[in-house]
């Protein structure tokens, strides 16, 4: 048991960031994403409890958090505007500076993305999340070979789309 605190302890230490990071981009909701990061530990942590073992943490982690990201998609209600007033919502203008120091990152993920699903996950999952491509396999349940296609791909249609 000491061998699986200590495993969890450093899973935590070195993915939390880039788990919230990823699960921030899928959910748009920094609360939301925090929320879906903690559960994701809870969940590995019950499992280790039970004496189970993960042989690739890193993998483990993102496709636990892939499907609880995946479980709120499915029960999310849509929001009409008039109920976000009545709860106080009002956008203000635009802070100019601050925009112009996010215009690049934006920029970069509105490209990703406009990819088609396969590509814009294998690539952020990628070069984003710094995952290997046996991880990323393990994770969207794809051969190793199709991970690679898929990243080939979507690399060239980012390219595409930042030359237009």
């Amino acid at each position: 048991m000491e061998d699986s605190k200590q495993a969890f302890l450093k899973a935590y230490d070195e993915h939390s960031d880039a788990l919230f990071r990823h699960c921030f981009f899928k959910v748009s909701d920094r609360e939301l994403a925090k929320d879906l990061l903690q559960e994701t530990f809870v969940k590995v942590w019950t499992y280790l409890s039970k004496g189970k073992k993960i042989v690739n943490m890193r993998a483990f982690l993102y496709k636990t958090l892939n499907n609880l990201i995946i479980d709120e998609y499915r029960k999310k209600k849509n929001i009409s505007l008039d109920s976000l007033a009545e709860d106080g919502f009002d956008p203000k203008a635009d802070n100019l500076p601050n925009t112009l120091d996010i215009i690049d990152g934006e920029r970069a993920i509105k490209l990703l993305s406009k990819l088609d699903d396969p590509y814009k996950e294998t690539v952020f999952l990628r070069y984003v999340n710094g995952l290997e491509i046996t991880e990323i396999a393990e994770i969207t349940e794809q051969t190793e070979n199709a991970v690679s296609v898929h990243i080939h791909r979507g690399l060239k249609k980012l390219k595409e789309l930042y030359e237009r």
